[in-house]
C-alpha cells in the first residue's frame, strides 16, 4: 500500500537507507544517527510530496519528492528513492515511480529530475521510466 510519508516513518526509512546504501553500488557509510538527521531535514522540506510503501504494515521503500517553479512552470526532483534490499527486484520501486508519475501529472509538473550513481542496473531503472541522461548538465562535487 502506498501512502504519504509521516514524520513517525523517518527513522524506519534511514534504516532503510543505511543498510541499502551499504551495498553495491553505492557502499556508502552513514555513522551515527547522520542517515536520520539527512532525512529528517529531507522531509522538512519535502514531506509534504514524498510516500512510502507498507507491507504487512512495515514501511519497506520511499520515494521523497520536491515540487518546485523552472523556466516552463513546475519542477519536480526526486531526491530519493530506496527500497529495503529484501524488497528489491519486486516491483516496489517500479510502483512508487508510476505512483509519482501520476501525482506530478495531477499537479500539472512539466518536468522531473533526478541524481543517480553512474551503474548500469540503475540508470537502466530510469531510462525504463522513461528518464534520459542529460548531456548538458553534470554533477559535481568537492571534498573538504
Amino acid at each position: 500500500m502506498i501512502r504519504p510519508i509521516k514524520l513517525e516513518d523517518v527513522s524506519v526509512c534511514a534504516k532503510i537507507l543505511k543498510e541499502a546504501y551499504s551495498r553495491e553500488p553505492y557502499q556508502e557509510e552513514f555513522t551515527g544517527d547522520n542517515a536520520e538527521k539527512y532525512l529528517l531535514a529531507k522531509y522538512s522540506s519535502c514531506g509534504d510530496s514524498s510516500f512510502v510503501i507498507e507491507e504487512n504494515s512495515e514501511v519497506i521503500a520511499f520515494i521523497l519528492l520536491s515540487i518546485s517553479f523552472w523556466g516552463k512552470g513546475k519542477q519536480a526532483i526526486i531526491e530519493e528513492i530506496v527500497v529495503n534490499p529484501e524488497f528489491q527486484k519486486k516491483g516496489f520501486g517500479k510502483q512508487l515511480m508510476e505512483y509519482s508519475i501520476k501525482y506530478f501529472n495531477s499537479l500539472g509538473v512539466n518536468s522531473v529530475m533526478l541524481w543517480v550513481k553512474n551503474n548500469e542496473r540503475l540508470l537502466n531503472f530510469y531510462k525504463k521510466n522513461n528518464f534520459f541522461v542529460a548531456d548538458d548538465f553534470v554533477v559535481m562535487f568537492r571534498n573538504q
